[in-house]
Order: structure tokens, then sequence, then C-alpha cells
């Protein structure tokens, strides 16, 4: 069975005739028919039987083509695809981040960047540290954006070699706690840690929730000292959770205008232990595209 022959069989069901599919793919009735008769001794079944209008399917037939329609349909995506890609205009770019709001900002300033270009394609992807990393693994996105900091580097690291990955740092960021415009601890300039412990405590839903060197949020000292936690999965849950409740949360402190939340302010954390190192990672093999470069300049911009 080959994709040619599958596409026959398709032209033929959308004619309803052999001999309107022959003249529309420029072959001989006979080469087409042949070709169909050998796919149907390959399969054991009968697609197609012959009345007094035109070609029918069976019902082998119209299971047959329940199977292949999606193939050949994703075979012509593909192919239009890497047709386009000849173009020297195509630009082509998927990225991996932890959910970050200057992430999705940079992915925005991006599109509007290549507005003019004739033909792209950008996938965008927030996710959590272990999937953007395997994402970038499974050169299904080219870069990723993640964090590291003290305490998850050494583990970190080891998982970004096993899959011949490399970070690339942007900047540090102190941790800051994300809090509502009228929580109890709004009008503090700086807060402490242990001020923090009698709030629930917001984080990332995670494959293992005890691994804490996948944590998307600030790593905190004695952060099993938060006796209430409440995970979500999306950072427009987090928000509304944050916004409508006490709860807290931990991050980089960064809420770009109009990316993050209106109701929601961030306080750094005074005796934070660890920095933020906040960076993307890549294939160790491969060169960056240049929306690649431009995404990685534009998301530069946006932490400086």
């Amino acid at each position: 069975m080959t994709f040619l022959q599958l596409n026959y069989i398709m032209e033929i069901y959308s004619c309803g005739s052999i001999n309107k599919a022959a003249q529309k793919m420029f072959l001989s009735q006979s080469t087409l028919s042949s070709s169909i008769r050998e796919l149907e001794r390959e399969l054991g079944i009968k697609i197609f039987k012959r009345s007094n209008k035109g070609i029918e399917l069976t019902d082998d037939g119209k299971e047959f083509i329940a199977h292949i329609r999606p193939i050949v349909e994703q075979q012509k995506l593909v192919e239009v695809y890497y047709s386009d890609r000849k173009n020297d205009d195509f630009k082509s770019l998927g990225v991996a981040s932890q959910r970050y709001p200057f992430c999705a900002e940079a992915f925005v300033h991006l599109i509007n960047e290549y507005g003019d270009t004739s033909k792209y394609c950008f996938s965008y992807n927030e996710t959590d540290m272990e999937r953007v990393i395997s994402s970038v693994a499974e050169r299904k996105s080219e870069i990723g954006v993640i964090f590291l900091s003290e305490m998850t580097e050494k583990f970190t690291n080891k998982i970004l070699a096993v899959n011949d990955l490399e970070f690339h740092e942007i900047t540090r960021v102190k941790p800051h706690v994300f809090i509502n415009r009228s929580h109890p601890l709004a009008g503090k300039t700086t807060v402490k840690a242990r001020e923090l412990f009698e709030y629930p405590y917001v984080a990332f839903t995670k494959k293992n929730n005890n691994t804490i060197q996948f944590s998307e949020e600030a790593i905190l000292p004695e952060i099993e000292k938060f006796k209430k936690v409440v995970y979500v999965n999306d950072r427009a849950s987090c928000y509304n959770v944050l916004a409508n409740t006490n709860c807290v949360s931990t991050g980089s402190g960064i809420l770009p205008d109009g990316y993050g939340d209106d109701r929601l302010i961030s306080v750094p954390i005074e005796d934070a232990l660890d920095i933020m190192r906040l960076g993307w990672i890549k294939q160790k093999d491969a060169a960056l595209s240049e929306a690649a470069e431009k995404y990685i300049e534009i998301l530069g911009n946006i932490l400086a």
C-alpha cells in the first residue's frame, strides 16, 4: 500500500468514476484500475463496486475511506508546508515555556514583527518545566524558556545534559510574592518568607507534586511550612485564585502590562536565599533560526 494508491482511492471516491479520476490525474483508465485491483488484493477487500450510477463504495470501502481520509489530508498538509518552506520568505518557530506572561508578550511581538511576511508557522506552548525540556529534546519546539536556581541547577543541568540541551541565561531576578491589591501584605515594600506561611500557597500542577526541581515558582526556604496548597494548571486560573482570595504565589515578579493581571501586584521577598536565573534552552547541535534569534532578542529586551 502506497500514498499514491491512497490518493487514487480518494480521487475515484471524489469523482464517482474511475474514468473521470483517470482524466483528472492524466492517467489511463487501465493503469488506475490495475493499481486499485492490486491494492484490493493486498488488503483482501473490495473497495468499489460498479452500479448503474457509476462507482459505489462497498461496506469495506466505506470503512477504508474513513481510515485513509485523515492520512491523505495530513500528507497534503505536509506537502504544502514543505513547499512553502522553499520560499525564502517562509519563517518557522516553535517556542515552549513555563507559564510566564513575559514569554507570551515576546511571542506576540514576534508575530507583529513578521506581520508582512508572506508565510510563517509559529507555535507557542505554555507548560511545566519537564514538558518544556522534553519538547525541545524531541525537537517539537526549537527553544524553551525555563529558570534555574542554586537549589535546582545541579539536578536540571543533569537532565539537560542527558537530552543534549544547553541553557543560556538572560537575566537574574530576586524572587517576589504575587498577591492581590487588597491582600493584608499589599502595603509592604518587601516581605519575609515567614510572613507568607500563614496564607494558602498557589502552585502549578506537576506530574510529581513533590519534585521541587521542576518547580515553576521561586523556591523558598522551609517551603514545607505552607500548610495549605492550591494546585492549578494554567496561568488564568492562577491569576483568578490570587485575585479573589488571600492566597499567595512566588515567581519573578514580572507582570507586563496587558499580559499579567491588573488585580495583582508583586512584592520582593527580602530574605529569599536563592536567585531565579531566567533563560532559554536549545539542542546543542542546532543552529538557531532567524525567528528564534528574533524571539530571544525580544525576550531579552522585555526582561531588561
